[in-house]
């Protein structure tokens, strides 16, 4: 039941910050004078993925806290880190996001490291 809860936190999550990115890349630029940030926070807050992606992380939420409430919080939390491969891997498929070999070895440093954590 531990590890359903980790990986449903960890799925929800890297979705959220995929569905994000969505959601920001659809609205575009970023504002360049004080004036805009407004109306660009109103189209984030509006928009269909951003929305989503909000409500995603309210999904996860409970079952993060059932998680931690179970072990110790030094052992659920490097968990966590598992949503690199998933953002990375995706941020290559949907946005065409050059994920280079650098970057790859260090979410395996980090894999590793969750490995060892799992088995203490």
């Amino acid at each position: 039941m531990l590890y359903l809860l980790i990986s449903w936190t960890v799925v929800a999550v890297s979705s959220a910050h995929l569905l994000l990115r969505k959601g920001l890349v659809s609205i575009g630029h970023l504002p360049s004078t004080s004036g805009e940030f407004i109306p660009y926070f109103l189209s984030v807050f509006t928009n269909v993925y951003c929305i989503s992606a909000v409500l995603l992380i309210l999904l996860a939420v409970p079952a993060w806290i059932l998680a931690i409430a179970r072990v110790q919080l030094s052992f659920v939390y490097p968990f966590a880190a598992l949503s690199y491969i998933i953002v990375a891997l995706f941020s290559m498929l949907l946005f065409k996001e050059d994920v280079g070999v650098l970057r790859w070895l260090g979410i395996i440093v980090i894999c590793a490291g969750v490995f060892l954590v799992s088995r203490s």
